[in-house]
């Protein structure tokens, strides 16, 4: 929900913000985060991450773009400052905030709280956000509590041995991604990418709404969906006909239009000036490389795809960990601008690399 207080900074203002992430891997969720903070041209500074908190200075604005394209957040807004997480402490902090300034133009409000990673367990939660709310009460007497729906959120999260104070501005609604899980799709393959983790790879790509985004190895449109989703001028390409043909049905069935489909080889795209790629090659048992080892499919996919992408555009790319796409980037003439290392199974750590075309 979005905070209707006349009194947030201003559009351009930088402040320290907050984002409460969803957890489910140590760096992804962050770099998600920051890469679309890059891509919609919102610039930061002093990220800190502390298991599922990260905080960095951006104009409010840049909020909304992390509400509308990322799907590993659960909450994110306006950070008011932090105390130890002493329930005394945190109750004379909140009377020190400038609570008539904060809350000019609401009329009801509401206090959320949550602990994260097991943090400050001598605090309380539930109690602390009805004394938290007492104390705003008191500070701000025209206020009133309203459950559903307030005007405003005060966020209270506890984490390490601290306490911050923040107005949520933004939450991920529940059920969100149910509709899109693989198995729910009118074509399944079991190696499609899941939703969360497909979106990812597109934000990380730097995708942003009316640009042309193109997945090479789309077999039935995992990725493909999701950057429909968020706005993006979707190419679906695949070496397999039956497969391209499944990410048409699957993408048309959430009302979707992608530009176009095209039945070709990843290593020999007749196509040019993509401005993103996210892209998912075939491995493991359930996928079929036609007869080409991964290494050498990923080796000579690098090499061709340069002059598919925009100069400085960006291209997101997942493999198994053993192999090198990291040299051969180098080679094929890439930027490295991030890794990530996800462990699938005990015979499968999964890379998520991030690559420039400089």
């Amino acid at each position: 929900m979005a905070s209707l207080t006349e009194s947030l900074p201003e559009q351009n203002q930088t402040d320290r913000l907050f984002f409460v992430l969803s957890g489910e891997h140590a760096s992804l969720p962050a770099a998600e985060v920051k890469a679309i903070l890059e891509a919609s041209g919102a610039k930061f500074s002093g990220p800190t991450l502390s298991y599922r908190l990260l905080t960095l200075n951006a104009p409010f604005s840049a909020l909304k773009a992390v509400s509308e394209r990322s799907l590993m957040y659960d909450w994110c807004g306006l950070c008011l400052g932090e105390c130890e997480a002493n329930e005394r402490q945190i109750e004379a902090f909140v009377k020190s905030q400038p609570n008539e300034r904060l809350t000019r133009g609401a009329e009801s409000f509401a206090v959320r709280s949550v602990r994260l990673g097991g943090a400050a367990k001598s605090v309380r939660r539930v109690p602390l956000e009805g004394r938290i709310g007492c104390v705003l009460k008191e500070s701000v007497p025209r206020l009133r509590v309203q459950l559903e729906n307030p005007d405003l959120v005060f966020a209270c999260v506890l984490y390490e041995d601290k306490f911050l104070l923040g107005l949520s501005s933004y939450s991920k609604p529940s059920g969100l991604i149910a509709p899109r899980l693989p198995r729910r799709r009118p074509a399944f393959h079991p190696s499609t990418m899941p939703p969360k983790i497909a979106r990812c790879m597109v934000n990380l790509a730097r995708s942003v709404p009316g640009t042309r985004f193109a997945d090479p190895f789309s077999g039935v449109g995992g990725i493909a969906i999701e950057a429909a989703v968020i706005g993006c001028k979707v190419l679906g390409v695949d070496a397999n006909l039956r497969m391209l043909r499944g990410a048409r049905r699957n993408i048309n069935y959430f009302g979707y239009e992608a530009e176009g489909y095209l039945n070709a080889d990843a290593r020999h795209l007749p196509m040019h000036d993509l401005d993103a790629i996210a892209t998912d090659p075939p491995y493991g048992r359930g996928s079929s490389t036609m007869g080409t080892k991964v290494a050498a499919l990923v080796k000579e996919f690098l090499e061709g795809v340069k002059s598919s992408l925009k100069k400085d555009a960006h291209l997101c790319i997942s493999a198994p960990v053993e192999v090198q796409i990291e040299e051969y980037a180098k080679q094929a003439g890439f930027t490295l601008r991030e890794r990530h290392l996800a462990k699938v199974h005990r015979s499968l750590t999964r890379q998520f690399v991030v690559l420039q075309n400089s």
